[in-house]
């Protein structure tokens, strides 16, 4: 798996038959590793290979095409017959209709795409897992290595360090501490961490393109009755989400599962404009789970489901497990248990 450069266009052409790549002339290589057959990949842009003297790459050696449209326009008419019918996912970016012109007839596939992407076929499940164990295998590393004074840093090092050994690539690690456990989405700093200190994990990594977001939470020592209180009460709100799930739910009703329970509970207060989101080759994607939803959930599709408690000045905590809708509940892509760990 590579990343391109996220400032670069790029598309794949798709048949029955035939994939196509269009690329940055910077990514032809990594494109090349991935599909192996360099007649389906069209270059643009100024990027050289060298090869060696026995290399079967010659034309990586020349020019691609000029721009993005060129090459485009050259990778449709070489996999798509003319009489084949387009449909452009026009979630990217690129103006493929405006770039194509009138050649052949082209229809918005947009909203099918999204949702065929929301149930996942049983290689993406696969991926999906993997990745959700790396970040399980970072969290029972803390558990295992923490000590009192190590910064959130020398935690979030040790995340990495699991994801990157199994073969992941790091896309998000939020750890923050005491405090600053509040600050949602926030990176991690040198905050040396002490005793009652809240610890608050939400992590992801990518396997194969395949995205993880899980989320625990740990206490330094004893915790405090709000704290025990507070967690008891978001964690029965993700239970009582959980228990809505299944294939035929109305997302919404989902929702309102998780934001209801947790308020009787012990958190009166308690507010979310999501309790959770899709997940896959984005980290968000269809459903989005919040009470403005109309989406009804389906058998195969992959959540990320969420209740975390923000309070400034006082700490959050979360908890956030990736399930797989089934016609009758869920089964559970995230194992780990979702207790509030005790570290010494």
């Amino acid at each position: 798996m590579n990343d391109t450069y996220s400032s670069y266009l790029s598309a794949a052409v798709a048949t029955r038959n035939k994939t196509a790549l269009v690329v940055s002339a910077a990514d032809a290589g990594p494109a090349l590793e991935c599909l192996g057959d360099p007649t389906l990949i069209f270059r643009y842009g100024l990027f050289y290979f060298e090869r060696s003297a026995d290399g079967p790459l010659v034309e990586y050696d020349t020019p691609g095409f000029k721009t993005f449209a060129e090459a485009v326009t050259a990778a449709v008419n070489a996999v798509a017959p003319k009489e084949l019918k387009l449909g452009v996912d026009g979630r990217g970016g690129a103006d493929l209709k405006a770039l194509l012109g009138a050649a052949r007839p082209i229809v918005d596939i947009s909203d099918a795409v999204v949702r065929s992407r929301a149930t996942k076929l049983p290689g993406e499940l696969v991926r999906l897992r993997r990745a959700t164990q790396l970040v399980e295998a970072g969290i029972d590393t803390i558990r295992r290595e923490f000590k009192v004074g190590m910064s959130e840093w020398e935690l979030a090092g040790l995340v990495a360090s699991e994801m990157v050994r199994g073969g992941g690539v790091p896309e998000f690690i939020s750890v923050t501490t005491g405090p600053r456990s509040a600050l949602a989405d926030a990176y991690p700093t040198g905050r040396k961490i002490q005793a009652g200190d809240i610890i608050r994990l939400d992590a992801g990594c990518v396997v194969d393109g395949y995205k993880s977001d899980m989320a625990r939470t740990f206490v330094v020592g004893d915790a405090s009755k709000l704290i025990t209180a507070r967690y008891k009460a978001i964690n029965e709100g993700l239970e009582a989400e959980l228990a809505a799930v299944r294939s035929g739910a109305k997302v919404r009703d989902v929702h309102l599962a998780a934001v209801n329970t947790t308020r009787s509970a012990g958190i009166p207060s308690y507010r979310r404009h999501h309790c959770g989101h899709g997940i896959g080759l984005s980290g968000y994607e269809h459903p989005l789970i919040n009470e403005a939803s109309e989406a009804v959930l389906a058998d195969g599709m992959c959540l990320c489901v969420e209740t975390p408690f923000y309070e400034l000045g006082w700490g959050g905590m979360m908890i956030e497990d990736t399930i797989r809708v089934t016609e009758d509940g869920f089964d559970p892509i995230t194992t780990i248990p979702r207790q509030l760990f005790q570290l010494a």
